[in-house]
């Protein structure tokens, strides 16, 4: 067996925990394989979920598998001659079922078969994806200059080899196309990106250890490094800035434009630079890949049934009677003005975490579908309608494009998600029913959102939903990692991408919400009572998943209720404090004017 992926995301320790607890009784309980599928099938599990044996009939969510694993082992059985997409994956569940379905006729293909290696000649010139095409679109029209500006800060504590940091850099936009890519449009040509042969990456550094107000000043140049935006014809589309705090502490601050990197893409490149850096202070040697850009991605997306994929879509929203909007109105999308956004964040707590992720396994269900079903609850309670809609991200990496898991570019798409919440069956057959139709979203992900909301007869300006969920699930990361004699913490990363409110899901060990919101069009109270509500819906599935989504509605309304007369009398009293103070100081002065609008406003 070949060594593990690194690049794979790990089980957590206590995941490892419980599923030992549950091999308790020994392998001898399991069936081993016996085919060559039967025998690739499992390898490729153990190697994507970090296990060291896995039976024929586990179930692949209580081995703790989900959508993104799902990405990565349907594309190594690809590359390995089986063929099964990430839906059947999902409904067949053991790997004995896979295996049949997948009918392996390459017997003597072992499954280190999947370890291909992909590389080709480095592009020079190539049209757009089709999320870039909206991004640039959004970017260039108007908009404020830090949109689409992906900025990442961390800790870096030891000592920081300045000429090794950036000599790591420097070798990985060399290997990495997309970070020598720049944007032409000029003489009213179709868009394009050119990849320079060299590019020379941008690292600032600042000697801040004297100074008392680092917080203040980082929060300051953070804000005024989004605001500058980048030229989009000038290769590398990122910079970097290290700030000095003291001889042993370091803030490194990664600021890029969303046009040239997805999150998934960041995370390799994150994961090339440590690797590269810590080798350099090593003194040891380490050749990177030459990975796979966007032009492998585009000739597939050039093979795919585009015919097929807008019927797809127009079906999906057949009967649609309305966009799902919650917050008030604003600019028009693309148009905004420059603005510091808001964020709120709260968490499950750990028992109750993993609680959900354990009913969720049970169920054959992901994380993320219950959470997606909770959402869709709290928008059709705020719209006071059974049928919502709300954007979904997917990575957008097809596992029959071999070398898509480690492709570097922008697969990223958002995709419209329509949940009919009127059902008063129990709740985890309508989440099933959910899942199964993300997964065949999946299928057709590729689809730019203005495709498909032409598809549903809109014109591209306009919008189906005013929300999009974001579940941070790479199968790469680099937080929690050292480099060399470095260790990385407290990684923050800040994005607009353009809508009212992202919200975006942490997994860990107590799940994360963040919701990133535009404070003049939802404030942070109202974000926060939606996060509120939402963690009350979810700790109700919990408690009872046999109740109804109707029920799991009511209990939303009246979650709401609360918060909305506690917030009326809040501003009652509020109010009565201002107006007896402006009546004492009437009384302390006569004749000072004021009071009247003072009363007037209270």
């Amino acid at each position: 067996m070949t060594e593990p992926d690194p690049r794979v995301a790990r089980l957590s320790d206590t995941k490892q925990e419980l599923l030992n607890l549950w091999l308790a009784d020994g392998p001898a309980a399991r069936s081993a394989p016996r085919t060559g599928a039967e025998r690739i099938v499992t390898g490729i599990w153990g190697e994507v979920l970090d296990l060291d044996e896995v039976g024929l009939d586990d179930d692949y969510f209580a081995l703790g598998g989900d959508s993104v694993h799902a990405i990565v082992i349907v594309a190594k059985l690809e590359a390995a001659g089986l063929r099964i997409s990430a839906q059947e994956l999902f409904s067949l569940g053991t790997a004995r079922a896979v295996a049949e379905r997948a009918g392996a006729e390459q017997a003597g293909v072992g499954w280190q078969g999947a370890e291909r290696a992909v590389a080709g000649p480095v592009v020079t010139d190539h049209p757009l994806s089709p999320m870039q095409e909206g991004m640039l679109y959004h970017s260039v029209g108007g908009s404020s200059p830090g949109a689409y500006v992906v900025q990442a800060c961390c800790s870096l504590t030891g000592d920081l080899d300045l000429d090794a940091f950036r000599a790591a850099w420097t070798a990985v936009v060399e290997a990495t196309p997309a970070l020598r890519a720049s944007f032409d449009w000029a003489d009213g040509a179709r868009p394009h990106q050119v990849v320079a042969e060299a590019a020379v990456p941008d690292v600032q550094v600042l000697d801040w250890r004297d100074r008392d107000d680092r917080d203040t000043a980082l929060a300051d140049h953070l804000e005024q490094d989004r605001d500058r935006g980048f030229d989009l014809g000038r290769a590398p589309l990122f910079r970097l800035t290290l700030v000095r705090e003291s001889d042993r502490t370091h803030r490194c601050v990664w600021t890029h434009h969303h046009l040239v990197l997805d999150g998934w893409s960041q995370q390799l490149v994150l994961a090339d630079v440590l690797a590269t850096y810590g080798a350099l202070v090593a003194g040891v040697e380490l050749h990177l890949p030459r990975r796979p850009g966007t032009a492998e991605y585009l000739a597939w997306l050039n093979r795919q049934d585009r015919a097929a994929a807008d019927e797809f879509w127009n079906r999906q929203f057949t009967g649609l009677t309305g966009a799902t909007r919650i917050a008030r109105p604003g600019c028009v999308r693309g148009q905004v003005v420059a603005r510091r956004g808001g964020e709120v964040v709260v968490s499950l707590p750990e028992e109750r975490t993993a609680e959900l992720s354990g009913l969720c396994r049970g169920n054959g269900l992901t994380t993320s579908t219950a959470l997606y079903g909770a959402w869709a609850l709290l928008l059709s309670e705020l719209c006071g309608g059974d049928d919502v809609v709300f954007g979904v991200t997917v990575s957008g990496r097809p596992p029959t494009l071999p070398g898509a898991t480690e492709l570097i570019g922008v697969l990223i798409n958002t995709l419209p998600l329509r949940v009919r919440c009127a059902t008063s069956g129990p709740a985890l057959p309508w989440l099933r029913e959910l899942q199964d139709r993300l997964a065949a979203m999946r299928e057709h992900g590729h689809v730019p959102l203005s495709g498909i909301t032409r598809s549903v007869g809109l014109h591209h300006r306009d919008t189906l939903f005013d929300t999009i969920v974001v579940v941070e699930n790479f199968p790469v990361t680099a937080t929690g990692n050292g480099a060399g004699p470095l260790v990385i913490g407290d990684v923050r990363t800040v994005v607009d991408e353009g809508y009212p409110l992202v919200l975006e899901v942490v997994p860990g060990g107590q799940l994360l919400l963040r919701a990133r919101h535009d404070p003049t069009r939802l404030d942070a109270e109202e974000v926060a009572a939606l996060l509120d509500a939402l963690l009350a819906c979810l700790g109700a599935l919990i408690a009872d998943p046999e109740q109804s989504p109707s029920r799991l509605r009511t209990l939303l309304a009246g979650h709401l209720r609360q918060h909305r007369e506690r917030t009326f009398h809040a501003r009652q009293d509020t109010a009565a404090k201002k107006l007896a103070t402006a009546r004492r100081q009437a009384t302390s002065t006569p004749g000072r004017a004021g009071v009247a609008d003072t009363e007037e406003d209270a």
